[in-house]
């Protein structure tokens, strides 16, 4: 049987990103991924568009509100208004910090991060590396995972969520490679699996099953 503090399951950028997360906020805990696939292979690496966040580097007329109504109106109104401005404020912090955080954006000629339009968007304000935005994004966050001792359980299924009285207690997982199975106990369970494909949208989006404060 195998003890973490959090078990992620998903690998990649949600679930990449939250495990960096949870590090920072606590580098003490253990942290630990579970991918179906070497993380680097996952469907993060389909977004190639970019990622959107109003740096201004190329329309000093763009804002977070622009940015908002462009993304609600994209969605027919369907999307939580308040999780949308809490995305679109944040977005530059989020698109700087990965840079700080080594990934390769395509750059002006002055040195800034490039940007360029984007269905759907009334500025041009997507970052981007090449046609490889969700690679360069994946790789960094990947890179960090292990220079912060993340364990990473790469080509694994979860099976089973193991609950008592109604808690997220640990997972049951299954190794592709020779079908060993594992119980994982866990304080925390944290799933990331979704797939996003084009634009990326920062953060990411994930569903916490128990809570560690």
């Amino acid at each position: 049987m195998l003890d973490h503090d959090v078990v992620i399951v998903g690998g990649g950028l949600a679930g990449c990103q939250a495990a960096l997360e949870i590090v920072r906020t606590d580098p003490q805990l253990n942290i630990a991924l579970v991918a179906k696939t070497h993380p680097i292979r996952s469907h993060s690496v389909a977004a190639q568009g970019g990622i959107a966040a109003t740096l201004k580097n190329v329309d000093d007329q763009d804002d977070w509100k622009a940015h908002a109504f462009d993304t609600v109106k994209g969605s027919d109104y369907l999307a939580d208004q308040d999780a949308v401005e809490i995305l679109t404020k944040e977005a530059p912090d989020v698109v700087i910090d990965l840079e700080h955080l080594g990934v390769l954006f395509s750059r002006l000629p002055d040195g800034r991060i490039a940007q360029r339009a984007f269905g759907g968007h009334s500025h041009n304000r997507t970052c981007y590396a090449a046609d490889k935005t969700g690679h360069a994004i994946l790789h960094e966050l990947y890179c960090n995972l292990l220079r912060c001792g993340v364990t990473i359980y790469e080509e694994w299924y979860v099976m089973r969520l193991i609950l008592e009285d109604n808690r997220a207690k640990g997972i049951v997982m299954y190794r592709i490679q020779d079908g060993t199975l594992e119980v994982v106990r866990a304080k925390a369970v944290m799933f990331a699996t979704g797939a996003t494909v084009g634009s990326l949208t920062p953060p990411p989006m994930t569903l916490l099953l128990q809570g560690m404060v």
